[in-house]
């Protein structure tokens, strides 16, 4: 919700207009603050039982400040007075250290707002509800499951940022996350772990009514025995949702962002406006949504976060770009970035996208390094299924793939329906033609 400015504890506003006032005293032309306070309660289930119940409160301090363009930065864990004025009087020694930048700044004058969304206090009884719900359905409808750990926790928090050119926004959020990890066991052998994240408002849900978290746990029941193949082929890539948030990751890492572009190894970075992918991709960052509780309505710049396309019919319609790399680079900055991620929805049921395979992978999770700065990409398909003539047939030991990120998006050939939803992202299946898929 958004609503005219306001801070709900006073703590933050007090620490916020400190270190203005400290960054003024010692001589900086212009500086900022990020002032957050959390609240963290857990309940962590590992080796068979309740291993954890906590609560945790952290304050966090960063701030910057420039002087003719030189920055000094540092963060702290106090909001107590002597505490910031060190801090600021460290900031200060380092910026007369620092190489000036032109690029350097601070946020510029915008409408101050606030936002909220969650509620503030959990619902303990409410998460040990739904863990035990989670072992209860998991044993009943996949016994060969074992969790090693599962986390049910609650996050609030409240944050502030603050500049010296009268920019104020604040952000109260809550909301619960359920991570694990998992694997399959039968008979003295054992699947590939695998694992999910979800985030929610309403902690009494049923977990395992999930489609989502059905797949996953029928899928590693389905692994516990996987066969190899040898030599090599070129086929189809069937990338799974959760699979899918990796190489997004990728893609905006080596084309869109802040580091490839102030580098200019970028091989997008001259290409705004143009076909750089199939017409059937589409994906925007977004700041608000009724599904994805994780997306956040500030970025971390000091701007409010607003939706954004990103590529819209396989077109480059943003980068992603903070103040900073804006400033570098000459282009716009983003309205979001960081944010969470949404993947268009495409007209091919799942059922007919697979059907469509004649020799290639379903790919439930990637493991490998980081792409070269062309986009060159290659690592182990893990959690995986080969398809045969349309056919989901055997599970698979770890395989290579190896291909172009640019020319995988150029070269999506189908994207389901259906769509699956963690809190942070909703995203389909998508099909990808002429992947190097390597056995033993």
């Amino acid at each position: 919700m958004k609503q005219a400015f306001e801070v709900k504890d006073k703590a933050l506003l007090e620490a916020a207009d400190l270190i203005l006032d400290e960054i003024k005293a010692v001589g900086a032309d212009e500086g900022e603050a990020w002032i957050s306070r959390e609240a963290l309660t857990e309940v962590y289930y590992e080796l068979g039982k309740v291993s954890m119940v906590r609560s945790v409160f952290t304050d966090n301090v960063r701030l910057k400040l420039l002087s003719a363009k030189r920055k000094g930065s540092t963060t702290l864990n106090s909001f107590a007075p002597e505490d910031i004025r060190l801090a600021v009087q460290e900031a200060w020694q380092a910026a007369q250290a620092a190489a000036p930048d032109e690029a350097e700044g601070v946020a510029e004058p915008q409408e101050n707002l606030s936002f909220s969304s969650g509620k503030e206090k959990p619902d303990l009884d409410a998460m040990y509800e739904q863990l035990d719900q989670i072992l209860r359905d998991s044993k009943k409808d996949f016994p060969k499951i074992s969790f090693d750990s599962i986390g049910i926790e609650h996050h609030y928090a409240e944050s502030l940022y603050a500049n010296s050119k009268g920019v104020r926004l604040s952000e109260r959020k809550a909301y619960y996350q359920l991570t694990n990890m998992f694997m399959a066991r039968e008979d003295g052998k054992t699947s590939s772990f695998n694992y999910f994240a979800t985030v929610y408002e309403d902690p009494t849900g049923r977990v395992c009514e999930e489609p989502r978290v059905r797949r996953l746990l029928d899928e590693s029941q389905r692994q516990i025995v996987t066969e190899q193949f040898p030599g090599s082929f070129e086929g189809d890539l069937v990338i799974t949702p959760g699979c899918l948030t990796d190489i997004l990751y990728y893609v905006a890492d080596t084309y869109l962002e802040d580091g490839a572009m102030i580098s200019g190894t970028s091989p997008w970075k001259d290409r705004l406006g143009e076909q750089v992918a199939s017409p059937l991709v589409n994906m925007e960052l977004v700041a608000e949504h009724p599904q994805l509780p994780g997306a956040s309505r500030l970025c971390s710049d000091g701007y409010a976060a607003e939706n954004m396309t990103v590529i819209e019919q396989g077109v480059l319609k943003n980068f992603i770009l903070s103040r900073y790399g804006a400033a570098r680079t000459g282009f716009s900055r983003s309205g979001n970035y960081g944010g969470a991620t949404i993947f268009g929805s495409g007209e091919t049921p799942l059922e007919e996208l697979i059907a469509g395979v004649q020799k290639g992978i379903l790919m439930g999770r990637f493991s490998g390094g980081s792409p070269s700065p062309a986009g060159d990409l290659s690592g182990v398909a893990k959690n995986s299924f080969l398809i045969e003539n349309g056919k989901v047939t055997k599970a698979l030991s770890e395989v290579m793939i190896s291909g172009n990120l640019a020319d995988m998006l150029r070269d999506v050939v189908a994207v389901s329906r259906e769509r699956e939803c963690s809190g942070y992202w909703l995203l389909p299946w998508v099909r990808v033609r002429g992947v190097t898929i390597s056995g033993k």
